[in-house]
Order: C-alpha cells, then sequence, then structure tokens
C-alpha cells in the first residue's frame, strides 16, 4: 500500500508476520532536507508507538527501526464500523493518548484496526509528536468528531451517535472538559473558513 508519505508492505521478521513502513524520498526536497525530514519522521513514529504501548495502547510493536523504515508486528483485522461500542473504545484509546501527552494527528476511523477479537489497535503515528496543548489535543478530537459525523447513527431510540459514544469515552481524560470546550472554537474557525 502506498502512502503520500510512505510505502506500507507485510514482510517477515525472524519468522513472525510483520508490516514494514518504509518513507519515500520527495523529488521536490533537496537531497540533504529530505534525508533529514525522513530520518526524523521515522524515529519520532517509532518512538511514539513505543510511547503509546506504555500507556496502555493497543498498537504495533516495533521491532526493527532503520534510518528510514520500521518493521513492526502485523495486526491482522479490519476498519471498525463505528458502532456505539467502537465508538466509545475510539474515545478511551485517544483519552489514554491524550493523558500521555501523545498527539496522533489524523485520529480517525482510518487509523483504526479490529482485529478478530474484538481489540481496537490504532496505527501510524507518522503525523503524531508529543505535547500537552489543549489546542492540539482538541484538534485530535475534532478531528474523529469530523470523520465520524453522518457515518453511522443508530436507529434505536435510545442508542447513542457515534459522536456521542466517542466523547463518552474521551472523557475518561482528566482534562476532557477543557479539550471538549476547546473543539467548540475549532468547530467555530472551521465554519467560517469556507
Amino acid at each position: 500500500m502506498r502512502g503520500a508519505e510512505a510505502v506500507v508492505e507485510r514482510c517477515s521478521l525472524i519468522g513472525l508476520p510483520a508490516v514494514r513502513k518504509s518513507r519515500i524520498a520527495k523529488e521536490y526536497r533537496v537531497g540533504a532536507l529530505d534525508s533529514m525530514l525522513r530520518r526524523n519522521r521515522t524515529r519520532s513514529e517509532a518512538r511514539l508507538l513505543n510511547r503509546a504501548k506504555l500507556a496502555g495502547v493497543s498498537c504495533p510493536t516495533v521491532l526493527e527501526v532503520d534510518e528510514f523504515s520500521i518493521v513492526m508486528t502485523l495486526i491482522d483485522g479490519s476498519r471498525p464500523e463505528m458502532d456505539e461500542k467502537q465508538a466509545h473504545e475510539a474515545g478511551s484509546i485517544l483519552a489514554k493518548l491524550h493523558k500521555n501527552d501523545i498527539i496522533h494527528g489524523d485520529y480517525t476511523p482510518a487509523n483504526l484496526i479490529e482485529s478478530e477479537k474484538g481489540i481496537i489497535f490504532i496505527i501510524d503515528f507518522g503525523l503524531g509528536f508529543v505535547s500537552n496543548d489543549i489546542e492540539d489535543k482538541a484538534t485530535d478530537v475534532f478531528t474523529m468528531l469530523r470523520a465520524l459525523k453522518g457515518k453511522w447513527k443508530s436507529s434505536e431510540k435510545n442508542k447513542k451517535s457515534a459522536s456521542d459514544s466517542f466523547i463518552d469515552g474521551y472523557r475518561k481524560y482528566e482534562k476532557s472538559a477543557s479539550v471538549l470546550e476547546r473543539v467548540k472554537g475549532i468547530e467555530k474557525r472551521v465554519r467560517y473558513a469556507f
């Protein structure tokens, strides 16, 4: 699979099924700058995956890092449909990340995988960083809420929408009230930007 920044392919490492994410060179950048950016982003992503794992978040385990690629455990599964339970779990996962000042940078259902055992894993920390800034955390929340908008709504009277369930899960973060208040400000800015 090829994305804007990297190529992801299945591989194996010491007989274990794995995935290699290789950052691709950008021809439009000066060579030395391109190498530095790809090297730094590769290392940063590996550190964030490790930090997330230590925070108790289900994510791939880093097996090997070289200059421009990361080999990590293969997560077999599929993208969650984001029903009430899955959305709540996605909120709980983000609460754990934010408690540890980990900003994902692209927190959407596209970067979640539900395993066959029903465990939701988070992948692709390529745009992530460490920050305790409420605005950065609110942007993560806003990104997911925007992705959930209109995707799923319960037809049953007593069930919540995916967005409501996500927010309920996120409230496990002790500073969630401040973050959710900031999300309202981001929504206003985005509304008037178009």
